[in-house]
């Protein structure tokens, strides 16, 4: 064999390695984009959020697991039809959720994705974020009016990552609101036991010490 013949018979041998080379240069790396947070308008009211930022959500309309201030990053992975996003609130909390339609400011970087589909899925269960609910599931948006010590601290987050099991990731209380009014709208209180979700009438959603407000006279540990 001459080193023609030699040749031409490497051609579809070559022509595959070279096939292989494009593609490793060419597909990227799984990545979301990072986008700082602004504040997004109340889907019940129209208005921007009482507390500014957006609030970080197990689902789409769902309950409240914390708050993407303002400025703030937040790393998509992947957006609705509707707009909501999900993907990872890095600054302070660390978390997978969701956060609302028209909380994405400008886009500031990427980074790969690391909040994945089953994280999302246990998220929207609430016997995994939360416990004694005001009421059973599907049927209240709100919270029940409770009374409060009258010194309740309010912090709009308490989470740290997204380890809910047992409440591992609870008792990072951070973005202090302010006191807490006299009457507060319970919702549900942390796996931990040591915060209680509610809306204040003044400071919005966010959380108090969960021994500093009232319960329901029912509450709910039912799944969905």
């Amino acid at each position: 064999m001459n080193f023609i013949s030699f040749t031409r018979r490497l051609w579809p041998y070559a022509a595959a390695l070279g096939v292989v080379a494009v593609l490793l240069t060419t597909v990227p790396a799984q990545a979301g984009n990072i986008w700082a947070i602004k504040t997004a308008l109340s889907p019940s009211t129209g208005l921007p959020i009482t507390g500014g930022g957006s609030w970080i959500v197990n689902k789409p309309s769902g309950y409240y697991l914390g708050r993407a201030a303002v400025g703030s990053r937040f790393d998509v992975v992947e957006t609705t039809g509707a707009n909501w996003h999900y993907g990872r609130a890095i600054t302070t909390v660390n978390m997978c959720g969701w956060v609302m339609p028209g909380s994405m400011d400008y886009q500031v970087g990427s980074q790969a994705d690391s909040c994945s589909a089953t994280t999302k899925d246990m998220l929207s269960h609430r016997q995994n974020i939360g416990r004694d609910y005001n009421a059973p599931a599907h049927q209240a948006g709100d919270g029940s009016a409770v009374a409060t010590s009258g010194s309740c601290p309010l912090y709009y987050n308490y989470f740290y990552g997204t380890s809910f099991a047992g409440g591992a990731n609870g008792g990072h209380w951070a973005n202090y609101a302010g006191t807490a009014s006299t009457t507060v709208y319970y919702r549900f209180t942390t796996l931990d036991r040591g915060a209680a979700v509610v809306r204040d009438p003044v400071l919005g959603w966010g959380f108090t010490v969960a021994g500093c407000t009232g319960r329901p006279a029912a509450v709910y540990n039912d799944g969905d």
